[in-house]
């Protein structure tokens, strides 16, 4: 999608996108690995925190989880009509910064349902999402969305596998405490960062569009269930990865920051790799290829029985993050003539459904026994996959990207 006709240029905007991957998605790419660090810093371990420091049980992380899914999910509309009133990078610089307090808030936090002021703030700084996306888009040449924002969004889980590390290291010599305070510095780091990027003249408010627009949409419909589908089985057993290798196998915080360093690494290239194949070989090869990782993620996480087969495992499984990401560059086309701000909120929210059930689901299931949430995994990819390359289930099946307002993949 390419700006409309009614955008103005901006003294630091620039009216038409770049070609390949400028300077301003370069900073954007910048921002959100710092910010990928700060969050690997503690992630990996939070859920662990929560169980054998905090003492809560077992299904209070599924519970945190559907929290902070159901918090982020929730701020998707008000940053879309934010971005659609104030310009795009005002909206992502103000709402990258509460990254900073929520940090803050969980290193004060006295016990474990002190944290939840914290997973709501992590999860509304998702706000700025429909700006964020809308951005790289309306940077990007039409031919090169599905890549840029591939280039972009894997700078996450690049972020995440230099964080473990360091989190796993300092909660060995301190605590988690010290961890959340170190993110919190990192944190004001990348927000600094994404202050120096140039605004878009994109502006929607007052550009007509309906919810019918999208609802009408077969493909965007089509979206929707499949991704459905795919962001229930991702979000079913990715909050306890960590804490299933913790107290199945005993592993040392060291160990599991290895370990999730080497699943990030994972994610960043099956990102980039998926992203890339969507864009020359369609959407069915794409996230066929992610789906697939998952699979066989999930079977070396139950078999797994060394530290090889582990990593592996992990490796493989850290494709979770490929779905969201592949998902919001293959969303990005379906649009039609709704504001890419909108769409990306409509389409957002929507998937704060099966994030949260997934997430609630996941966490009954591991209190009855730490596998069965891969167990689940498992069979559910194992059934898109078929479906996938059987029927036309696939969320879009070709390598060119239409210039109508139908926004369908051909």
């Amino acid at each position: 999608m390419s700006p409309s006709s009614d955008q103005r240029p901006t003294p630091d905007g620039d009216p038409t996108p770049p070609s390949g991957f400028g300077r301003d998605l370069k900073l954007l790419a910048l921002a959100n690995l710092l910010f990928a660090i700060g969050l690997g810093l503690y992630l990996p371990f939070f859920y662990i925190y929560v169980r054998k420091t905090l003492g809560a049980p077992a299904y209070m992380v599924g519970v945190m989880a559907a929290v902070l899914f159901i918090a982020t999910a929730a701020g998707n509309i008000p940053g879309a009509w934010l971005a659609d009133h104030v310009r795009l990078k005002p909206v992502i610089v103000s709402i990258w910064w509460i990254t900073v307090p929520a940090a803050i808030s969980f290193a004060l936090a006295p016990s474990w349902p002190w944290l939840f002021p914290g997973l709501v703030l992590s999860g509304l700084y998702m706000m700025n999402n429909p700006a964020f996306k809308s951005y790289i888009l309306l940077k990007s040449e039409p031919e090169r969305i599905s890549s840029n924002m591939s280039y972009v969004l894997a700078s996450f889980p690049l972020g995440l596998a230099v964080g473990p590390l360091v989190g796993g290291l300092l909660i060995d010599r301190w605590s988690m405490k010290v961890v959340f305070v170190v993110s919190a510095v990192v944190f004001a780091l990348s927000s600094t960062s994404v202050t120096l990027i140039r605004d878009t003249p994109y502006h929607a408010a007052g550009r007509p569009w309906k919810l019918a627009d999208l609802t009408g949409s077969r493909q965007f419909r089509r979206l929707l269930a499949f991704f459905f589908a795919a962001y229930l089985a991702t979000y079913l057993a990715q909050p306890f990865v960590q804490l299933y290798l913790r107290e199945v196998h005993d592993l040392s915080y060291l160990a599991l920051g290895v370990l999730a360093t080497i699943g990030a690494i994972g994610g960043g290239l099956i990102t980039v790799l998926s992203g890339r194949a969507t864009d020359l070989y369609g959407a069915r090869w794409g996230v066929g290829g992610v789906l697939l990782c998952i699979l066989v993620g999930a079977v070396l996480l139950l078999i797994g029985w060394t530290p090889l087969v582990w990593a592996l495992a992990v490796f493989l499984y850290g494709a979770f993050d490929a779905v969201r990401f592949l998902a919001f560059g293959i969303a990005g086309r379906s649009f039609g003539r709704v504001p890419p701000t909108w769409g990306y909120a409509i389409f957002d929210t929507a998937m704060g459904v099966p994030m949260f059930v997934g997430s609630l689901l996941g966490g009954v299931l591991y209190d009855a026994g730490a596998g069965l949430p891969f167990v689940v995994v498992a069979v559910m990819v194992a059934v898109m996959l078929i479906l996938l390359f059987t029927t036309r289930i696939a969320p879009g099946n070709g390598r060119r990207i239409p210039t109508g307002d139908a926004g369908e993949v051909h």
